[in-house]
C-alpha cells in the first residue's frame, strides 16, 4: 500500500476500547509517523497536517482568540510540500484505515475513508460522519 497525497492520511490502530482509541497516523508532509492516543489527538494531527499543506485549500479561516497580526505572521507557502516519506506496507494492530480529505467546507472535511482490512470505500461529509464509520467498522 502506497500513499504519497498530500491529503491522504494511513490512519493505523493500534488499541480501541469503549476509553481507548490509540495508534499512528501517517501523511506525506510529515517524515515520521504521528502518534495519537485519542480521536482530540488524531485530528489535532490531521488538522496540522492539512494546515502545513494548505491542501485542501480551506473554505475560511478559523476564528481564534490570537491577535489578527499574530495570524499574519504565520508562513504561508506558494507551493505544495514535496512528499518525502513513503509509508507503504503499514498496519494497525486493530485496523488501518486509508482518509483521503478532498474538501474543507463549512469548518468540516469531506472526502473517502478505505478500511483496508474489509476493501471497503465510503464517502463521509464531515469529520464525525468519518469517525462514526471509523467506529463502525470496529463493532
Amino acid at each position: 500500500m502506497r500513499v504519497n497525497e498530500v491529503g491522504t492520511f494511513g490512519i493505523c490502530l493500534d488499541a480501541h476500547t469503549t476509553d481507548t482509541f490509540e495508534g499512528r497516523m501517517y501523511v506525506s508532509v510529515f517524515k515520521e509517523a504521528r502518534p495519537f492516543k485519542s480521536i482530540h489527538g488524531l485530528i489535532v494531527e490531521m488538522s496540522k497536517a492539512l494546515e502545513t499543506a494548505g491542501v485542501p485549500h480551506p473554505f475560511f479561516e478559523y476564528r481564534t482568540f490570537a491577535d489578527k497580526q499574530d495570524a499574519d505572521k504565520k508562513d504561508k507557502k506558494d507551493e505544495l510540500p514535496k512528499p518525502h516519506y513513503d509509508h507503504g506496507g503499514y498496519s494497525g494492530e486493530v485496523a488501518t484505515f486509508l482518509v483521503n480529505i478532498l474538501y474543507r467546507q463549512n469548518a468540516s472535511w469531506q472526502g473517502t475513508v478505505t478500511w483496508v482490512e474489509s476493501d471497503k470505500t465510503a464517502n463521509f461529509r464531515s469529520a464525525l460522519e468519518l469517525f462514526v464509520l471509523i467506529e463502525s467498522a470496529l463493532k
